[in-house]
């Protein structure tokens, strides 16, 4: 009894690896024609965080809130190579936005450090807001890697989020469109 227990356990464990390992890319985004409050029930609440951008500024899920802006945040790290593709797409397209939304990439490696950060930053030609290493926010969000944008409404709810995705500027302007209009 106690062998087919263990074996049990096992076949479980197994499967719920796969079907980890299978879902690459999860995506939630609410039709326009659901109501708020269908949305809101259906939808996950962003945990709150603030971060220090490289430039000293604040970015946190309370003060967007407070402003009446929708948020995006971009997980990063300094040597993923499918973040490498996003960011000047993200350079491109943030500043036509930047009024209108608040946008942060984090950092998710605790090695990418401040000064890693702002040498990459600018290498690279960053013109969005960034911060250096803060895993443990990854973690609130229930992301799972890098390359994965997220995207919260003036309510604070996740209303989509992109993993490990390459996004041309179309797509990018599509989502930013559609926090900013809803």
């Amino acid at each position: 009894m106690e062998k087919f227990n263990n074996l049990t356990i096992i076949v479980l464990v197994l499967f719920l690896f796969a079907a980890a390992c299978t879902s690459e890319q999860s995506e939630s985004e609410p039709s326009k024609q659901q109501s708020s409050a269908n949305v809101e029930n259906e939808l996950k609440k962003a945990p709150n965080f603030e971060v220090e951008t490289l430039k000293g500024d604040t970015v946190s899920l309370k003060k967007a809130m407070a402003e009446d802006k929708p948020l995006v945040v971009y997980f990063t790290a300094s040597w993923c190579p499918v973040c490498a593709k996003n960011w000047p797409v993200l350079s491109e397209v943030y500043p036509d936005y930047k009024d209108q939304l608040n946008f942060v990439a984090i950092g998710i490696d605790p090695t990418d450090t401040r000064e890693v950060m702002v040498d990459l930053a600018e290498e690279k030609g960053f013109k969005f807001p960034t911060t250096w290493g803060h895993p443990q926010i990854m973690v609130d969000f229930g992301v799972e890697s890098q390359a994965t944008t997220v995207g919260v409404n003036r309510d604070g709810y996740i209303v989509f989020q992109k993993n490990k995705t390459a996004l041309s500027e179309e797509e990018y302007r599509d989502l930013f469109d559609q926090l900013v209009n809803n």
